[in-house]
């Protein structure tokens, strides 16, 4: 189903709910270490490969909502600004540091493709752009690996990288290629045209998308201990499921664990909209691209060469996380949008259309005159 014109408060509130989440899960893996040995570690990784995804499903589902509200003229106009200010701002943020990789530039190039992909119907956009680019996209991206194994994969874009080595570096060989992650943009943005103000849709969301994540983990952890270490490369990568491996097993699980968060978190909101820790997450979803960017500048100062050892991890990533979840709060105070999301919302490309009078609001406004 298409979504209302005007989407209800608490849709909204869930949807920020499942991105501030995805943000304080982005946060902790990005300051690690993300290489777990004991069960605490791998307890505290728990959003390695799985906070990111959650984060463009949300961008997808945002992203719909925007192409809805907006008419068909003012929609290029207000995605190129957006993508344009993501890819500049995140070449920028990776020339920091090399320890973090920065995901903007690839939301960029989707946020591009958006208008387009908004215009095919839902069956076609989800067996075609979703279900089809899961398959075929790691099978291009094994296949070039094959072919043309180079030390430079993983390397992200940065202000000294050439045209064509930014491109190469975005669609197959970057931390976040599209040929993978165009996958969860395109299941958010089906999403989008869900009625999340149904309760039955979000229980089917929250049931589905579990018993999804649990059996495509169970299914890779299964195939990688009958395959062995062969699994690791070559075409036997396809049916692995490791963390940003981008092979259709993580991507399935990732994806629906996705999807199960933002129905939970709208389920509970719907419930009661009171509820503190939800408020929190609402309101760091709201400052979002703020926070983001906040976070990477500061980790790009404090972050070492080596990396934190565990117990440096986890004492950092709980004072970011305490100091994210202050800051957003009191922040939401003020009623102010964020520096940047002000920023990334302006509309200086193009002029919103006057609004138009109905036929009974000029009657009404000649009788006043009269």
């Amino acid at each position: 189903m298409r979504p209302a014109s005007e989407t209800r408060q608490h849709r909204i509130v869930g949807v920020d709910a499942a991105r501030g989440l995805a943000l304080l899960g982005m946060i902790i893996v990005n300051v690690g270490p993300v290489n777990p040995q004991s069960l605490a570690e791998r307890l505290y990784l728990l959003p390695y490969g799985r906070a990111s995804v959650l984060f463009v499903v949300v961008a997808g589902i945002g992203m719909g909502y925007l192409l809805t509200r907006r008419p068909e003229r003012e929609r290029w106009s207000t995605v190129t600004w957006r993508a344009l200010l993501l890819f500049a701002g995140g070449v920028a943020l990776q020339g920091l540091t090399d320890r973090v990789n920065v995901i903007l530039p690839t939301y960029a190039v989707l946020f591009l493709l958006a208008p387009l992909l908004w215009r095919l119907p839902t069956r076609v956009l989800l067996l075609g752009g979703g279900i089809a680019l899961a398959l075929v996209g790691p099978a291009i991206i094994v296949g070039h690996e094959m072919i043309r194994p180079a030390p430079h994969l993983l390397d992200p874009v940065t202000l000294g990288t050439g045209p064509w080595e930014a491109v190469h570096s975005l669609a197959l060989t970057g931390p976040y290629p599209l040929a993978s992650w165009t996958v969860p943009f395109v299941v958010g943005l089906c999403v989008a045209r869900l009625d999340l103000t149904d309760t039955r849709v979000l229980r089917r969301l929250a049931v589905g998308g579990t018993a999804v994540a649990v059996g495509a983990a169970a299914v890779s952890q299964l195939t990688y201990a009958l395959i062995g270490p062969g699994a690791n490369r070559g075409p036997w990568r396809l049916l692995t499921g490791a963390a940003h491996g981008q092979m259709p097993l993580w991507l399935a699980s990732s994806i629906a664990g996705a999807l199960a968060v933002v129905a939970v978190c709208s389920l509970v909101l719907r419930r009661s909209n009171r509820s503190r820790v939800l408020g929190w997450l609402v309101e760091c979803g709201r400052l979002s691209l703020t926070l983001y960017v906040a976070h990477f500048v500061v980790l790009a100062l404090i972050k070492p060469e080596q990396g934190f050892t565990f117990g440096e991890g986890l004492l950092v990533s709980v004072t970011f996380v305490s100091a994210v979840l202050m800051l957003a709060v009191l922040w939401e105070r003020t009623g102010w949008p964020g520096p940047l999301e002000r920023l990334l919302r302006t509309t200086w490309l193009y002029q919103p259309a006057a609004p138009t009078r109905t036929q009974k609001q000029t009657t009404l406004v000649s009788e006043r005159t009269k």
